[in-house]
């Protein structure tokens, strides 16, 4: 059962919603976009006056870093709710997302704020506006320019807030659920909405990990390297240097990804010689990639090689780019569990 902080919503952060409403009108010619703006965020603050706050205390604040060539994670526990998750997958832009198993937040816009730390509670509350509130155990996903926006104020020492409208519980639920007052007296008023909160306590040395780890992530994930390509010239199979510097990606992916099962390898040709020139000249051709990932440490057993000839064009054959184009190996990675697909 979750425990319910009860507490008055601080004076700083409503002056900071209050001017940011009076610098809308002062800025826009529409006051009709203003004054939407100024009663969501009126209805979101007045919810907000009693909430069931989940933060973590400066004895139990913690972030955790998990760093891997193909991932970095800095994670936050936040007790009784679940956990605040900055993710930087390969090939993936940053993002961040609250994870819980039951958050209590209604499905909808929740206000961003971000709190004065606690060396410094003069310092005003910063509005940073609206975010979209959904449904399931990851009620919050924000966008990679959110993201790096709240860890630039965890480093700073100061703490983001995410105040949403909560779901309403019966007279029975709420008095089954202990309530923890911190250091104010017990309030007879329902919380109506639900306030999940960072801590930056212990942030600065986690983010260093952090840091650290994304100058090992790899550029590219599954996703760019799943289905790819190398083109070759006319009547060739040699590698080039391009083809050897993609291989090398490849190869340090599938290295350092434990799901990857099987390659699958199939090499093709233009339409400009005969079948069976074509059919051998396509093998050489996935031949050839096929032994340079065995000399970087895969293993044979867990490649398929194919060879097609001038068979499955994918550009027209009638002008030299399309040629260009169809003189190719294909390399697909197939990971653990995943059905065998025809080509």
């Amino acid at each position: 059962m979750p425990i319910a902080v009860i507490h008055q919503y601080t004076f700083s952060v409503f002056r900071s919603v209050f001017r940011s409403v009076l610098r809308c009108f002062s800025l826009l010619k529409s006051n009709v976009f203003c004054v939407v703006w100024a009663l969501v965020v009126g209805m979101v603050f007045h919810s907000a006056v009693h909430a069931l706050t989940f933060h973590a205390r400066m004895d139990e604040s913690k972030w955790l870093t998990d760093s891997h060539v193909l991932q970095c994670q800095l994670t936050q526990p936040i007790p009784l709710f679940g956990r605040a998750v900055f993710d930087h997958s390969a090939g993936q832009p940053l993002r961040f997302y609250l994870q819980s198993v039951s958050s209590g937040m209604v499905q909808g816009q929740a206000l961003l704020t971000s709190e004065a730390p606690s060396w410094n509670p003069a310092s005003a509350a910063v509005n940073l506006g609206l975010i979209k509130v959904v449904e399931g155990e990851t009620p919050v996903n924000l966008n990679a320019a959110l993201a790096d926006q709240l860890l630039n104020e965890l480093y700073r020492g100061r703490s983001p807030q995410f105040i949403r409208r909560g779901h309403k519980t019966s007279d029975a639920q709420q008095q089954a659920q202990p309530q923890q007052i911190s250091q104010e007296q017990p309030s007879t008023d329902k919380p109506s909405a639900v306030k999940v909160g960072l801590s930056s306590v212990y942030f600065r040395e986690a983010y260093s990990e952090y840091r650290q780890c994304l100058e090992q992530l790899m550029p590219v994930g599954f996703e760019q390297l799943s289905r790819s390509r190398v083109h070759f010239d006319a009547d060739a199979w040699q590698l080039t240097a391009q083809t050897i510097d993609w291989l090398n990606t490849i190869v340090r992916y599938v290295q350092a990804d434990s799901e990857i099962a099987h390659l699958y390898i199939d090499g093709y040709t233009d339409d400009l010689q005969g079948s069976v020139y074509n059919s051998q000249l396509s093998k050489k051709r996935a031949d050839s990639v096929a032994a340079y990932l065995v000399s970087k440490g895969l293993l044979a057993e867990q490649i398929t090689t194919r060879f097609h000839g001038e068979r499955f064009p994918v550009a027209s054959n009638k002008t030299v780019e399309g040629r260009s184009i169809n003189r190719r190996v294909t390399i697909r990675l197939d990971r653990h569990g995943t059905a065998l697909s025809q080509r």
